[in-house]
């Protein structure tokens, strides 16, 4: 199945069991690649290997989500130095996603010159992988096309063009500095011995590495950056979630946070393809999928982001915006690569009830039960005329809003499997909707006088106290324990 138009904001939106979330994987795995496979297996394959790769983020949200999960907030930690208690800002999912969906699209594959058997190839490791600081430093060289070295905190080492020079001004500056000849040493590498078109691999932990670059120009001190020590370089490859260190290395990298790499360990055939294969200029599509979107307070959770959420709002779109964001301060902005997907359960919350600024900026896809998916003989028993018989009584009894999905019933094959579905889902679904009034579940099931499904029993009267008088006898219902007949399936559909 080829690609459709893309959306940028979608809710698929309809009663219990109606394949919303399949259907969400399959949208989302369309948007990313343009084709999806009819194969149910092969889908979901795919769409965890997206998940994997970072470009499909799932979240649910609840009735306590807020801004602080979904845009950024502050998190305590324990200082190790101080030991006083100090406030980080931690980015939320879909902010993640956002920085994501961006960083892909700043990669230009394609080396020019001497070929790479011929140039030094370094490790490097921007922040520590895998926390808040890593995360912003990454984010922060990959958009400024730049490596940054944490050593040598704010002394600008611009005048310094040997290792004598820099530990002279390392020491003038801070001479309480821990393990100075660590420092000098890798400001020193960083600076003199690191040339133009030296190749850079970013480590993510000891075992993967995440961006390829080459060196494109010289030493700089910058002021307003994570770590203040900088050189230029040009992106060649970005893998957000990580690549085995075995497709380019043949060890694991170390816990230095610059080295040259062995050339006798490196894999220069798998290198040259990663920074050489072809890649469109079109930013690859993410998706960024909102379970149960009507059950939390929409205002709350995207606060200012609601308006740049519309698709012509959008990074590099005529009408562009950005936002500041309250803790961080960072300009931000949707990149228009990045996909919006919500489900809605109506049974759960009308439609009606959701919030105006989302309903204006966001296109709602009904999906609603398809008998025809179902089998017409299940041990005798017509499971598409069973399902849109019960639904049409269901929505004459209550609304269409409260329907029986298909999802429910595929992949039943014989009557116990039936009754099975009946007994865990179905009763329970419509016990909840009629809100116990079992009266109305038995003309829902057409089970009006032997009770296949539910027996109807009146309990005698009770007599009061201090008094003659008796109370009236109070009806109940239970479910049958006898396993369910082929005639009780089958008079859903055959009786009026």
């Amino acid at each position: 199945m080829q690609s459709s138009d893309n959306v940028s904001n979608l809710v698929l939106y309809g009663p219990p069991g109606t394949g919303k979330t399949y259907e969400t994987a399959r949208r989302a795995v369309l948007l990313c690649d343009g084709a999806v496979s009819d194969d149910r297996a092969e889908l979901m394959g795919r769409y965890n290997e997206l998940r994997s790769e970072q470009r499909i983020t799932f979240v649910t949200f609840h009735q306590s989500y807020g801004y602080e999960e979904f845009v950024e907030g502050l998190r305590p930690r324990v200082d190790p130095v101080s030991k006083q208690v100090v406030y980080e800002v931690i980015p939320g999912t879909f902010k993640r996603a956002s920085d994501s969906a961006r960083i892909g699209s700043l990669a230009k594959p394609g080396l020019v010159g001497k070929p790479l058997a011929e140039r030094t190839v370094c490790k490097m490791s921007l922040g520590v992988s895998g926390s808040s600081e890593g995360a912003k430093v990454f984010q922060y060289c990959i958009e400024n096309a730049c490596v940054l070295l944490g050593w040598g905190d704010e002394i600008d080492f611009s005048d310094c063009n040997t290792a004598e020079s820099i530990k002279k001004k390392l020491l003038s500056e801070k001479p309480d500095a821990d393990r100075p000849d660590s420092l000098v040493w890798y400001l020193d590498f960083f600076k003199n011995e690191l040339k133009a078109h030296d190749i850079i691999v970013v480590s993510k932990g000891n075992g993967a590495f995440r961006a390829i670059g080459e060196v494109s120009g010289e030493y700089q001190y910058v002021e307003d950056a994570p770590f203040h020590q900088m050189r230029a370089v040009k992106w060649l490859a970005v893998f957000e979630a990580g690549r085995p260190v075995g497709e380019v290395f043949e060890k694991q990298f170390s816990a230095q946070t610059l080295y040259k790499l062995n050339p006798e360990k490196l894999r220069f055939d798998n290198l040259t393809q990663l920074v050489t294969r072809h890649t469109p200029e079109e930013r690859k599509h993410h998706v960024f999928v909102i379970d149960e979107i009507n059950r939390a307070n929409i205002s709350k959770v995207f606060g200012e982001l609601i308006t740049l959420l519309e698709p012509d709002k959008r990074e590099g779109c005529v009408n562009a915006l950005s936002v500041k964001l309250p803790y961080s301060g960072e300009d931000f902005s949707v990149p228009s690569n990045l996909h919006v997907i919500g489900t809605m359960n109506t049974a759960d919350r009308s439609i009606a009830l959701l919030d105006t600024a989302l309903r204006r900026r966001f296109d709602f896809e009904e999906l609603m039960p398809r008998p025809h998916l179902l089998s017409s003989d299940v041990d005798g028993v017509n499971v598409a005329k069973l399902l849109q018989r019960l639904n049409e009584r269901v929505e004459s009894l209550y609304d269409r809003d409260h329907c029986v999905g298909h999802a429910f019933f595929i992949g039943v094959g014989s009557l116990a499997e039936l009754e099975f579905v009946f007994r865990r889902k179905v009763l329970p679904l419509l016990q909840e909707y009629f809100f116990e009034d079992w009266a109305k579940v038995r003309c829902a099931l057409n089970d009006l006088s032997e009770g296949n499904f539910l027996r109807r029993r009146v309990l005698p009267p009770v007599p009061m106290d201090d008094t003659d008088d008796l109370s009236e006898g109070r009806v109940i219902y239970e479910v049958n324990p006898s396993p369910f007949s082929t005639s009780a399936f089958k008079r859903i559909y055959e009786s009026a």
